[in-house]
């Protein structure tokens, strides 16, 4: 019997399905991963790290605990605006088992970028990228790059600029284009800062109506008060005509594409499709409700920094690739 994902409308990509023994082998994994009483972030293993690039700084977080089950490392960007304690999940399943980097993103408050010069496109932000993996001396044969949503945007397009390269790349639901409204983007630069801190919390309500999903508004609705307006208004105008749809196919290296759950942001019928549109793109599809998203996420993450850089798949989630018909 197979299951079909979790989203409201018609399912017509098989890719969007899986068995109902796949099913139980899911629930599982994500039982098994979750962790209580962990000390989130524990400084004691937790390295905070301001990396210099181009004049301005970004942080990092450096996560090394004692039982290192590792056989690569695993530098993972976080997605548009998401703070460190919205990734409190990953944080809990890797703990105490696996080494891994947090690099984050010009837009998110903690970096200290300069307001007059700051530079927040897309092509600056794949470029930071790889300036704190070389400032850090990371081994390109030694780690995998992680990124979901926005992040995995930012991976696509830095490949086709050549502005980022890295051995083995993960990605999960990978945005082709950026989700903020379109109108209020293409007259950002005319309206003052002030006007949008004051008229923000009626955004904010227009932008969760609709959003049914209870954790994802959340998380949403979280990120959105540590919000800085400038830099948001700033790195949102830069890529306000972006679409990768139609854009991949020069990219010629493995991308690993996961999925597993929707929500109003993240339209599932896209992965397979993004997927389809990369010549060498791999699809995996671990079914799971909204609530689980970051959490099967982290399962995939840590099963793929206990496997050998050689052997490609781990080899619990190959089952779960889906075959792809590309025209």
């Amino acid at each position: 019997m197979a299951i079909k994902a979790q989203i409201t409308e018609d399912i017509k990509s098989p890719e969007l399905t899986v068995t109902f023994e796949q099913q139980k082998k899911i629930d599982t994994m994500i039982e098994a991963s979750k962790i209580d009483n962990v000390i989130h972030w524990d400084p004691q293993v937790t390295k905070e790290i301001y990396v210099p690039v181009d004049g301005e700084k970004i942080r990092v977080l450096h996560i090394k605990s004692k039982n290192l089950a590792n056989k690569r490392i695993i530098v993972f960007i976080p997605g548009w605006g998401v703070t460190s304690e919205g990734f409190d999940v990953l944080y809990e399943v890797l703990h105490n088992e696996i080494e891994f980097y947090y690099i984050e993103t010009r837009e998110k408050r903690s970096n200290q970028i300069r307001r007059r010069k700051a530079n927040l496109t897309i092509q600056q932000k794949a470029k930071d990228i790889m300036k704190v993996i070389d400032y850090l001396k990371i081994d390109k044969d030694k780690y995998t790059l992680v990124g979901p949503c926005w992040v995995a945007t930012i991976f696509l397009q830095g490949l086709l600029d050549n502005n980022l390269e890295a051995n083995s790349i993960l990605i999960f639901d990978p945005m082709h284009k950026l989700w903020f409204n379109k109108f209020l983007l293409n007259i950002s630069p005319f309206i003052p800062t002030f006007v949008i801190t004051i008229i923000k919390p009626i955004m904010l309500f227009f932008a969760f109506l609709g959003m049914k999903e209870k954790t994802q508004k959340e998380r949403s609705q979280d990120f959105a008060k540590y919000d800085i307006i400038w830099k948001w208004k700033k790195a949102a105008y830069t890529v306000k005509d972006l679409e990768l749809f139609g854009t991949l196919s020069p990219i010629k290296q493995v991308i690993l594409v996961f999925n597993g759950t929707t929500d109003k942001v993240h339209k599932q019928t896209d992965y397979p499709k993004l997927s389809k549109e990369l010549p060498k793109g791999r699809f995996f599809f671990l079914n799971t409700i909204e609530s689980n998203r970051e959490q099967i996420m982290s399962v995939v993450i840590k099963e793929f920094a206990k496997t050998e850089m050689n052997e490609k798949i781990p080899p619990v989630l190959r089952e779960f690739e889906k075959e792809l018909e590309r025209k």
